[in-house]
C-alpha cells in the first residue's frame, strides 16, 4: 500500500507544480499586454510603453520585462521562457484591410506567432499582443520501468488588447 500512496503523493506534487506554472504564464501574458496597451496610469504619459529594451528577459523595462517578472520564481526561467510582444511601439504594417502590429521576441529569436489584425484598425485602434511560452520539466517526473510518464511540456498563453492610436 505504501508504494501506491507514495506514487500518488509524487504525482500530486507534479500536478501542483504544473498548475502553478500554468497560472503564472497566464498572469504574465495578461500583465504584459496590460502594460503594453496602457502603460502606467499617469496623465503625463503620452506614448505607449516600449516592448522591451534588450534581447534578454533580465531587463525589467518594457512589456517583456513585466511579463518575465511574473515568471521570476520559476525554475530556469531565463532559459525556458520566450516572450513575444506585438505592439504599436515597435511599428505597424499596413495591409489592404487595415493595420497589423509588428512583433519582437525576447530573448532574441524569431517570432513564433502571427499577430491578428484588429477589425477596427482603420478607426485608430491597434491590437497589442503578448505571447508567453514556458517549457515545464516536472520536479519529480516519475519513471516507471524506464517509461517516462510525462515528457517536458510547453505551456503557451497569449492575450490581446486594443490600444488607442
Amino acid at each position: 500500500m505504501m508504494p501506491i500512496l507514495l506514487a500518488m503523493l509524487l504525482f500530486a506534487i507534479d500536478f501542483g507544480y504544473l498548475f502553478l506554472v500554468a497560472n503564472n504564464v497566464v498572469t504574465a501574458s495578461r500583465n504584459g499586454v496590460l502594460y503594453s496597451a496602457q502603460g502606467y496610469p499617469s496623465p503625463a504619459q503620452g506614448t505607449l510603453p516600449s516592448a522591451g529594451t534588450s534581447g534578454s528577459l533580465s531587463d525589467t523595462a518594457g512589456a517583456a520585462g513585466i511579463a518575465a517578472g511574473d515568471l521570476a520564481g520559476l525554475a530556469n526561467m531565463s532559459t525556458k521562457t520566450k516572450v513575444q510582444v506585438c505592439s504599436k511601439a515597435i511599428g505597424v504594417t499596413q495591409t489592404s484591410s487595415g493595420y497589423i502590429t509588428k512583433c519582437n521576441t525576447y530573448p532574441s529569436g524569431s517570432n513564433q506567432y502571427t499577430p491578428d489584425q484588429d477589425p477596427e484598425s482603420n478607426s485608430g485602434l491597434r491590437l497589442q499582443r503578448v505571447d508567453v511560452t514556458y517549457v515545464v520539466t516536472l520536479p519529480v517526473g516519475l519513471n516507471v520501468f524506464s517509461f517516462h510518464t510525462v515528457a517536458p511540456l510547453t505551456i503557451h498563453s497569449h492575450v490581446e488588447m486594443r490600444a488607442v492610436d
